[in-house]
């Protein structure tokens, strides 16, 4: 006869087994998938250096704060505006400043720009009030962009430092029109910067039916008789490609205009309008910087 004793060692030993199991899994800790949910971690405020009291900057190290400071006590609005395009610093308490302005204009607490300075007093001892009102309308309604607009790389293809009146040219112009700019005109200089920077071309690598546009409508016309060629033009764009395809035009183009005083701008692909209104968001910015008073 088969003794059981055994059978019933082993099956009392699984069931301990199993019963050590269910306690451990009632006591374990929950795992990934049951951890409560953390908070997000709160960003660290930057810190900035201090340029005077009650005035700190962001991005700058110890030689572009020399050349902020000296650029805002020769109040040189132009200069400092090209400066603050380029590195883009950030001022803590000015930041803070206009973001109180905004929100009480939000919340319309406030009738005009001159209670709000009454309201809330500017840092550093900056004459906010005393900014032309454009001035102050600009700095409390445009709303920053991310990524900015004028680049380090846009600056330099418009000349660096002369970024603001190359830049005002190029956007004053209708682009992919040629344009007549003889050795004397004031603007020449401007042209050429701008071929330098791949933003225009001259002369004879502007396409031929492009070059004719510089031409009018009646010029045109004349210039088709001339070519003995029977067509009637309405349209300046149809009339300057249709005439490029005949033998004569360039020579009888060049008998009015020298070929290397006509220029076309290249379109860009930043829109000039929005470039222009950051533009003078940072004017206004380096206006209100410029009635810091520093210690000299």
């Amino acid at each position: 006869m088969i003794n059981p004793a055994p059978l019933f060692i082993v099956m009392g030993t699984i069931l301990a087994l199993l019963a050590i199991q269910r306690v451990l899994s009632r006591t374990a800790p929950p795992g990934p998938q049951n951890k409560p949910p953390q908070p997000a971690p709160i960003p660290p405020r930057p810190r900035g250096r201090s340029i005077t009291t009650g005035l700190s900057v962001t991005g700058l190290d110890e030689r572009g704060i020399a050349q902020l400071k000296q650029l805002i006590n020769q109040g040189d609005v132009n200069a400092l505006t090209t400066f603050l395009a380029f590195n883009r610093p950030g001022f803590i308490e000015i930041e803070s400043f206009l973001q109180q302005l905004k929100n009480q204009l939000a919340a319309q607490t406030i009738q005009t720009t001159q209670t709000t300075q009454d309201a809330i007093a500017p840092p550093a001892g900056l004459q906010f009030a005393s900014l032309p009102k454009d001035a102050r309308q600009t700095l409390l309604s445009y709303e920053t962009k991310s990524p900015r607009l004028i680049t380090r790389e846009l600056m330099a293809r418009f000349g660096g430092q002369d970024f603001s009146s190359n830049f005002a040219h190029y956007a004053a112009r209708e682009k992919s029109v040629t344009l007549h700019f003889p050795p004397f005109d004031p603007d020449r200089k401007v042209m050429e910067a701008l071929v330098k920077s791949g933003i225009a071309r001259k002369g004879r690598h502007i396409p031929l039916a492009q070059r004719l546009t510089v031409l009018k409508m009646s010029q045109l016309r004349q210039m088709a008789k001339d070519l003995n060629l029977d067509k009637k033009f309405t349209q300046k764009q149809k009339a300057a490609a249709m005439l490029a395809e005949v033998p004569g035009a360039a020579v009888l183009l060049s008998m009015q205009y020298v070929v290397d005083d006509l220029f076309t701008l290249i379109p860009i692909n930043e829109n000039c309008e929005q470039v222009k209104d950051e533009w003078a968001y940072l004017t206004a910015y380096a206006k209100l910087l410029s009635t810091l008073k520093l210690p000299q």
